[in-house]
């Protein structure tokens, strides 16, 4: 019987660009896998922070930004080449691996399958370059193939570190975009592999969210402890639950260490989680190791119920083989039995020794006697009692009482625990160079601003979003009333300075009184008399933090303290305290130096007559005593224990004899009220221990002092802004 056979012509070598396409199938198989990948290329460059965000499931975008060590210009051309890598230099240098990548084959096939660009900067480089690549080959930024065209990476402006931008992923392999699941399957996915690196890199931060999405999905800060990791990932639930698995050794076997944690028996899941196994902190499956974990837990877990469980072994790398599929997804190493051995022995005596008791639930009975009506009778039972049909309706009634009163609402409640870590903990420290500049800046404004006239408000202007303060329906509290004079303030008065308390009986003061009063808002000084301080988180830019029930508010504390010194001194007009100097200064010698370094102010002469006319009025309104020589004696005290910046008191002499109406007395003593609130608010300083003396007297003097008695005005609104509340917070981890 004859037989045909169908010419399947003569063996060819495959193009490159074939190759390339096949290769980058078998790595980047869908959006999670080159985000894996590019997280470890993150991780490898001692990044501390890692920002990721995605779009339409990673296949529109996928974008991941690290502060790590960046890349050089020069090697920015090979960055996308097939097998090009500085983490390995021969096969040898597979049993001393370290590091997460090695093949350089990831970054090569992403590109070869989507729209890739870089944005990069070393810390020693004075600028970032972008460079856009297609086919593992630079490109111009059209992305065309084909063209032939190379170009050199662009220099633009950029932080210290990487970020790569992967646009229209598989837009050349529709048969693999067409296998892809729905996008909230794929986001999904991306946010397990972000979990999973979170929980295990502790020393680095994560944030993961989507195009368009104000929240962050998932967030976490370098150096938590493991428990709160896992619980930022997966849930108070889990977090609660957790045992500490100690640490194992075992030389002979080539186990340096195995570490983890595990949830305790009281855990019952009815879903699966997968567990989290890194070996040589590299992201693994170890089936061997899952099979024998979970055998040990069906001793512990009543049918139907999947624990947690996160393990790390690091093993000698001359006995671990991570060459064993492009995904790096397996390892294969020495001793394996016997090591899975080890590990399920130490993970039953764990679980052992904390399964003395378990948590049950049990059916609460309240029954009260109609005898005794003063005492209720609660009866905990672990099986259920028949009750007559004529009593379960009153049962009914008398059990749902109680259980209202103990419905709490976790998104509402306010945590007030004073052992908690102040948001200083979590602060980098400042750069010096840069604080050096911004201090800079600071004098230059000083010098320049004060003598123009310039109020020196916040430098710092927010848009008001949508939720500002305005729009905010609040409870309102009794609000202070309107400015006055107390008693028990004249008394200390009276101590401090020995003088009388004078009862002020002038029309402008008043007037000024009632003006303060029409522009109060009331839902901001409501905040502000129940606000709970937080702390400075910027010096130079004047930030601080407070907390108003559920709510979290940035203020600029030098709009504020403006106000408030404003509002202290109509208060406290004609009763200020006195803050005597060591040594009489002449008003000369204190003017003297504005003029050497600046030439365009006004006469000299003419200022310091101005001020020598109007020494009385100081010294009877506003306590500041100028002797018969025309030397300065003494000052203002606004409140006990703070002290004016004494570096701007030539400023505020210069502007008494230059920048007050003495015509109007309205506008002459709102003038220099204004002027000795500006006097006494901080200016931003190099010395630390000035920034930690003022950060003290701010929480502890000041901020007391706002609450009891600051009437916030309406043009502090733009100072004010809320920046997270916790119902926010609880909707960004309801997935857990």
């Amino acid at each position: 019987m004859a037989t045909t056979t169908e010419s399947i012509g003569s063996i060819k070598k495959l193009d490159e660009a074939v190759i390339n396409k096949i290769a980058a199938g078998e790595i980047i198989i869908q959006p999670a896998n080159a985000l894996k990948e590019m997280l470890e290329n993150s991780i490898d460059a001692k990044a501390t922070m890692i920002d990721i965000l995605v779009k339409d499931g990673g296949l529109k975008l996928l974008q991941i930004t690290d502060n790590g060590q960046g890349i050089a210009k020069i090697d920015l051309p090979l960055l996308c080449e097939r097998f090009a890598t500085s983490k390995l230099t021969k096969f040898e240098d597979l049993e001393s691996i370290a590091t997460y990548g090695f093949r350089g084959e990831a970054l090569a096939s992403i590109s070869h399958i989507s729209r890739l660009s870089v944005i990069t900067k070393k810390p020693d480089s004075k600028l970032a370059y972008k460079a856009y690549y297609i086919n593992g080959k630079l490109c111009t930024s059209n992305f065309k193939p084909g063209t032939g065209k190379i170009t050199d990476p662009k220099p633009i402006a950029g932080k210290d570190g990487t970020q790569i931008i992967v646009e229209d992923l598989f837009y050349n392999i529709p048969t693999r975009l067409r296998g892809l699941k729905s996008k909230s399957d794929e986001f999904g996915k991306i946010l397990d592999i972000v979990g999973r690196y979170a929980v295990h890199c502790g020393h680095v931060g994560f944030s993961c969210k989507k195009h368009g999405d104000p929240l962050q999905q998932l967030n976490t800060r370098p150096n938590l402890p493991i428990k709160e990791r896992i619980r930022l990932v997966y849930g108070s639930a889990i977090a609660n639950e957790l045992l500490d698995f100690e640490d194992i050794v075992d030389d002979e076997l080539g186990l340096i260490k195995a570490s983890g944690t595990l949830t305790n028996a009281n855990y019952n899941n009815k879903k699966k989680i997968q567990p989290i196994f890194f070996i040589n902190h590299r992201l693994v499956t170890c089936d061997p190791l899952k099979r024998a974990v979970n055998a040990v837990f069906q001793f512990f877990l009543p049918k139907g119920s999947y624990p947690f469980y996160y393990l790390s072994l690091e093993i000698k790398p001359e006995n671990l083989d991570v060459n064993v599929h492009p995904t790096k997804r397996e390892v294969r190493f020495l001793n394996e039995d016997e090591i899975i051995d080890v590990i399920v022995a130490k993970v039953h005596s764990t679980l052992s020794s904390v399964d003395t008791s378990r948590k049950f639930k049990a059916q609460t009975i309240s029954l009260k006697r109609p005898k005794d009506e003063e005492n209720d009778d609660e009866v905990e039972v672990d099986y259920e009692i028949e009750l007559p049909k004529s009593s379960q309706s009153q049962q009914k009634q008398q059990s749902l009482e109680p259980s209202l009163k103990k419905y709490r609402q976790e998104n509402k409640l306010v945590r007030v625990d004073a052992s908690q870590s102040r948001i200083g903990s979590f602060m980098p420290s400042q750069n010096p160079e840069s604080y050096h500049e911004s201090m800079k800046k600071e004098f230059e404004y000083i010098s320049s601003s004060m003598l123009e006239g310039e109020s020196d408000e916040s430098q710092l202007k927010i848009e008001k979003p949508d939720y500002i303060l305005e729009e905010l329906e609040l409870p309102l509290a009794p609000s202070p009333e309107p400015v006055q004079q107390k008693e028990e303030e004249s008394q200390t008065v009276e101590a401090s300075t020995g003088r009388q308390y004078v009862q002020v009986n002038l029309d402008s003061i008043a007037t000024l009184k009632n003006e303060l009063t029409s522009v109060i808002n009331k839902p901001l000084t409501n905040i502000f008399n129940h606000a709970v301080y937080v702390g400075i988180i910027d010096p130079v830019k004047r930030l601080c933090c407070f907390q108003y029930d559920v709510k979290l508010f940035l203020c600029d504390y030098s709009a504020m303290l403006l106000e408030f010194y404003y509002q202290i001194g109509l208060q406290e007009f004609c009763n200020f305290g006195e803050l005597q100097l060591d040594e009489p200064i002449s008003l000369r010698d204190l003017l003297e130096p504005l003029y050497e370094i600046n030439e365009n102010l006004q006469p000299f002469e003419d200022v310091l007559e101005t001020i020598i006319n109007m020494k009385e009025m100081f010294q009877e309104y506003f306590q500041i005593i100028i002797n018969e020589n025309n030397e300065l004696t003494a000052l203002p005290m606004l409140i006990i224990g703070i002290q004016p910046d004494f570096t701007k008191l030539p400023y505020f002499l210069y502007r008494l004899g230059t920048k007050i109406n003495y015509e109007d007395e309205k506008e002459c003593l709102k003038g220099i009220l204004r002027q000795l609130a500006l006097f006494y608010l901080p200016e931003s300083t190099q010395d630390e221990t000035k920034n930690r003396d003022f950060e003290l007297k701010l929480e502890n003097i000041l901020f007391p002092e706002i609450k009891k008695q600051f009437l916030a005005p309406k043009n502090l609104l733009r100072d004010v802004i809320q920046i997270a509340d916790l119902p926010g917070l609880y909707k960004v981890f309801e997935r857990c």
